[in-house]
């Protein structure tokens, strides 16, 4: 199997099967050559992340028989074309031979002859290459200017972030990398650090610029106690231990499977006295005694806010699922109340732009949870990262 077809393989099952295109990556290149693995993920990310505009190339030339296969093997061809800008004949004799029978290659052949000039369009779900109906979400919740903004993040092929461990180093002992500092806790490089010894020693994790930020709004002490209700993968949590004692901070997560990771990471960075819980967290305040100094909720979300960097999410989201990831978001606030000190601090976050998750969300529960007022919120809209909304409560009573 060749690299395009590996990569048709992995669109077909994203997009029409809805399974999530990192973990199948990381089980198929597996079994290619490095060499290759670049090229596969570059093609698979670049299809999902241009696929609307890419389809609106051929819209008028296909019908309801015209297989998702084809339309795949289409946009596969343009995308190398109009923005890896391959040769033609490379395209044509490559993008042929993944079909499947003698119709299928003259169709495709007879295309890709035909669609040499790239057509832009003044439909603007195409044009920012969203489904339509998203599109329209986020053009109802935001003025023009931030809707523009929102878009032209999502087409950028977003950097990665690292975030220095300063319970083990500090930037002195990463200067055998090639690395550009950015802040006292975040860098970047053009080169892959995975790889390296100093990141297998746990001297740094991958963490997004503006997600670093989010544990300077909890205001924290080092005596303070901490539940992390939504802890999974941890890196928020792992932030918080620069300040804080790890035997007074609680990580749950409601899947075993990731509790295991957040325990597998904290050793890795050398954090040992994590308490551990593995509940629904809903459910926390009829298993916990005891209350907390800071809570931080980082509530699972539809993810708006991360489509440049995760572009199979728009084919996973679904207008439906948001109802019901707003009554889970509702249920852990109030989860999250019962189990806050007096003069405590919960910090509400999310990755998406939805604002019914995020500031409509606050304001709903504020509506019936009088005894806390809202210190601070915002949404975070920048080129330097993910996209995210938070909010810091107090407990007042």
């Amino acid at each position: 199997m060749n690299q395009r077809q590996i990569a048709l393989q992995i669109l077909n099952k994203t997009i029409k099967d809805e399974s999530y295109s990192n973990l199948l990556m990381r089980k198929e290149l597996e079994k290619v050559p490095p060499i290759q693995r670049a090229f596969i993920t570059n093609l698979v990310n670049g299809v999902l992340r241009k696929f609307e505009i890419l389809r609106f190339q051929f819209i008028d030339d296909i019908n309801d028989k015209t297989s998702f296969k084809l339309q795949l093997i289409l946009c596969m061809a343009l995308y190398e074309r109009f923005y890896l800008f391959e040769k033609d004949y490379v395209v044509n004799n490559e993008y042929v031979e993944l079909c499947g029978n003698k119709f299928e290659k003259s169709f495709v052949n007879a295309m890709l002859h035909k669609l040499t000039v790239f057509k832009n369009t003044n439909i603007a779900y195409a044009k920012y290459c969203l489904p339509e109906w998203l599109y329209n979400l986020l053009s109802s919740q935001y003025d023009e200017q931030t809707l523009i903004k929102i878009l032209n993040i999502y087409q950028n092929v977003p950097k990665v972030y690292y975030r220095i461990n300063k319970n083990k180093c500090t930037f002195e002992d990463l200067k055998s990398l090639d690395i550009e500092i950015l802040n006292e806790d975040i860098f970047t490089s053009e080169t892959n650090l995975l790889h390296t010894s100093l990141y297998k020693n746990g001297y740094f994790y991958i963490q997004d610029f503006n997600s670093a930020s989010l544990y300077t709004h909890l205001d924290l002490n080092k005596n303070n106690t901490l539940l992390d209700i939504c802890s999974a993968p941890g890196s928020k949590l792992f932030n918080c231990l620069d300040i804080l004692n790890p035997s007074n901070c609680y990580a749950n997560d409601l899947y075993e499977h990731r509790v295991e990771l957040i325990k597998k990471m904290a050793s890795k960075l050398g954090f040992e006295g994590i308490n551990y819980l593995n509940y629904d967290g809903t459910n926390l305040p009829n298993v916990l005694n005891n209350k907390f100094d800071r809570i931080l909720l980082d509530a699972p979300c539809s993810g708006l806010g991360v489509i440049g960097r995760k572009p199979d999410l728009k084919f996973h989201i679904k207008p439906n699922s948001l109802d019901e990831l707003q009554n889970i978001q509702f249920n852990l606030l109030n989860s999250a109340k019962d189990l806050l000190n007096k003069d405590g601090i919960l910090l509400y976050s999310t990755c998406t732009l939805n604002r019914k998750e995020n500031d409509r969300m606050i304001r709903k529960f504020l509506s019936s949870a009088l005894d806390f007022v809202l210190l601070e919120e915002d949404t975070i809209i920048n080129d330097y990262g993910d996209c995210f909304y938070y909010a810091k409560l107090k407990k007042v009573i």
